[in-house]
């Protein structure tokens, strides 16, 4: 899709922009690593659209920006995050998504349905 990797910090409100335009809405949740990170008024015009918009800001942080990161609301979307992140690792780790082989859009779908299901099936059966 990309000729070079894009920066990160040019992708989340393109991002919520699509999300709008599929769903009617912005997400009433975001949350991101630091790599996302904009400048306060970019997070801060990125807040007034979504309800809680968990992305820290990397560098020094101002009082303001102390005080939005340690918010109830921040800090769920973290924890949001961070099992997000360990799913993902366990899929790559465990369950071969590292490299995918498929050489087609259909079977490299099947194969990660495949993987998600196994996934899924993994945690139904340890609890």
């Amino acid at each position: 899709m990309f000729e070079t990797k894009p920066n990160e910090t040019m992708q989340l409100a393109p991002a919520l922009e699509k999300h709008k335009a599929l769903f009617g809405a912005y997400p009433q949740e975001a949350s991101a690593d630091k790599g996302y990170a904009q400048s306060s008024e970019q997070l801060a015009a990125l807040s007034r659209k979504v309800k809680h918009l968990a992305v820290g800001k990397a560098g020094r942080l101002t009082e303001a920006d102390r005080r939005r990161e340690h918010t109830p609301g921040f800090r769920l979307g973290q924890s949001f995050r961070a099992g997000v992140e360990g799913t993902i690792s366990f899929l790559k780790r465990a369950l071969g998504l590292a490299r995918c082989l498929a050489k087609s859009w259909p079977h490299y779908a099947s194969a990660v349905g495949v993987a998600l299901l196994a996934h899924n099936l993994l945690i139904l059966a340890r609890g």
